[in-house]
């Protein structure tokens, strides 16, 4: 047969199946990975789970819930698993043992979500989970696995997300993670690791190893039980921008931040609920990004540096729960507190937006801060700032200090602070008259120092307070009653002897609780104990008042006996003789 004659049907059939291979699979997913996922599901062994997933030669997986594919290439690109565990009376995780190889099959997998799952065994184990390096995003926090990190993180030189927090993995860090370039996002937060805390951002000395680590965005290792000081210096990346070891065991000085580049970007700095010693070191007076810094719960010592005020951008400063002395600056209205919208930018490869680090939580200022949400915890209660309002927030924590003289009246100033908190510490003098300008106060806690004189009427303006804490001062005079002042008890102001209120604004105690708050309360108008004692007092009276009648008249002496005989024949007849009657009756 001549060849030339073949050539165009050879060339047909070719292109024929290339386009089946290339187009016969954009309306139907791929068997192995159809099965895979139905594995997974058959895992479980719970029919409800995943209802669309069912095993049928019509049922195309892209179109399950949870599953999203490529629609060029017709392969499962993501996988959103999230929250399907279970847990039984006790607690107790109720997840399957998980077979990690399943995810082998999916050739194009960029995102794994299987957070809040409680899976026990260990992700890395054989290294199953760092073969699949087309990964960008992993999820794997909120679940109870146990083990150590492998050293073969590196290979997953594609993942841009790494969020392990919230599980029971041990052991130190691994300078593996150092060693891929493309991660952004970095949680390991809530699990107990130990020893020291890794060169994962310290640019080092040589050039050559900041280009490693130069595209970290967030790095998250706080609630572990890393121990040790840190290096004298931390050279910052600039595309760094959020920064927790908040309730480690870290101790020595804070050290000095400096940039590996030309400029430090970081907008949140927490170091609180650790053994950090000594004073706050000028280098950090100088970051002018700084929208939250955070290190409360340290030993901090000396007096609090006028340089704080440096610091423009801030948002929350809590320095709490130190030995900080000396007076507070009256600069710190230079500050602020302004409403401040973050935008995080550095570059196409390194930004970071609400929308892309939307699930990244991490605690900071007993509150929880979120790209996008921050929920605040204060004096006990609960607030939440979602969306925009992040823009909103701002506190001023220096409780639990050592910090003595007079509030400076230039903390009035501060028109946008939501939250003031001074208590336990040891200021004098007044509270100052220009605190009702603080239009936005949410929460005022000046308790357990000795501040003296009254407490301002013009604070009753502050429509915003929900929440007023002076008690255990030396207040005296008259205490504001108006507004919203007309909620709060007694115990805001207890430990003041010689604060009083008028009859205006006297506080009128709480009606006390039904013991049975299951049934309706009683509605009768009188004091059951009132009745009781009436009852008696009326009873005896009677008696002694019959008694008195019949002892002086003989007559109705008479006439009382026979109607008491009358009423026993009456009720008692049936049970006597006739003889006995009849002798009664003459």
């Amino acid at each position: 047969m001549d060849w030339p004659k073949r050539k165009p049907w050879l060339v047909l059939v070719v292109t024929t199946i290339v386009l089946v291979e290339v187009f016969g699979n954009v309306n139907g997913c791929f068997p192995e990975e159809k099965k895979s996922l139905l594995e997974f599901k058959a895992a479980y062994c719970n029919e409800t789970l995943l209802p669309s997933w069912v095993d049928h030669p019509n049922s195309d997986c892209c179109h399950w819930e949870r599953v999203t594919c490529d629609s060029s290439s017709g392969h499962v690109f993501n996988l959103s698993l999230q929250n399907l565990g279970k847990h039984d009376i006790n607690g107790d995780c109720l997840s399957p043992h998980l077979n990690w190889s399943l995810f082998l099959s999916f050739k194009e997998l960029t995102s794994l979500d299987l957070s809040h799952n409680c899976f026990q065994d260990f992700v890395f184990y054989e290294g199953i989970i760092c073969q699949m390096k087309q990964l960008e995003e992993l999820h794997l926090n909120g679940n109870n696995l146990q083990g150590t990190l492998g050293t073969c993180l590196e290979n997953m030189t594609s993942l841009r997300t790494l969020d392990l927090s919230h599980n029971s993995l041990r052991g130190s860090l691994p300078d593996s993670i150092r060693h891929m370039p493309s991660l952004r996002i970095l949680n390991l937060g809530y699990n107990n690791f130990s020893g020291k805390v890794p060169d994962i951002f310290d640019g080092g000395t040589s050039q050559s190893d900041t280009h490693q680590v130069s595209g970290l965005n967030i790095i998250d290792l706080s609630h572990n039980q890393l121990c040790g000081e840190l290096d004298n210096n931390l050279w910052i990346p600039s595309s760094l921008v959020f920064l927790s070891l908040q309730g480690n065991r870290l101790t020595g000085v804070i050290p000095d931040i400096y940039p590996v580049s030309q400029s430090i970007n970081i907008v949140a700095l927490d170091l609180s609920d650790n053994d950090f010693t000594g004073t706050i070191p000028g280098s950090i007076y100088g970051i002018e990004s700084l929208v939250f810094l955070l290190l409360a719960g340290n030993q901090l010592q000396a007096e609090l540096s006028s340089q704080i005020c440096q610091l423009k951008s801030l948002q929350i400063l809590d320095l709490s729960r130190n030995n900080i002395t000396g007076s507070i600056p009256s600069c710190l209205n230079n500050i602020a507190f302004r409403d401040i919208k973050i935008i995080v930018s550095h570059g196409i490869e390194t930004s970071v937006s609400y929308g892309q680090a939307r699930r990244y939580i991490a605690p900071m200022f007993r509150l929880m801060f979120r790209l996008g949400e921050v929920q605040f915890m204060t004096k006990g209660s609960f607030f939440s700032y979602e969306g925009s309002s992040l823009k909103t927030m701002s506190a001023l924590d220096l409780s639990s200090n050592q910090l003595t003289g007079e509030i400076p009246h230039e903390l009035g100033d501060l028109r946008s602070l939501h939250s003031l908190n001074l208590s336990h510490n040891r200021l004098n003098g007044s509270i100052p008259e220009n605190f009702h300008n603080l239009q936005n106060i949410e929460s005022l806690d000046l308790s357990n120092n000795s501040l003296s004189g009254q407490i301002p009427l013009d604070l009753q303006d502050l429509y915003s307070l929900e929440i007023f804490n002076v008690s255990y001062n030396n207040l005296s005079g008259i205490a504001p009653g108006g507004n919203q002042f007309a909620n709060f008890d007694d115990s805001n102001y207890e430990g003041n002897p010689f604060l009083h209120w008028t009859n205006s604004n006297k506080r009128v105690p709480p009606s006390p609780i039904p013991l049975d708050k299951g049934k309706k309360s009683d509605d009768s108008f009188f004091d059951l104990a009132s009745f009781y004692w009436t009852f008696s007092a009326s009873y005896v009276t009677v008696l002694l008042v019959l008694v008195t009648i019949l002892w002086i008249n003989s007559y109705w002496r008479s006439l009382w006996f026979y109607f008491v005989v009358w009423c026993l024949l009456k009720c008692f007849g049936h049970f006597l003789g006739d003889a006995f009657c009849k002798k009664i009756m003459k």
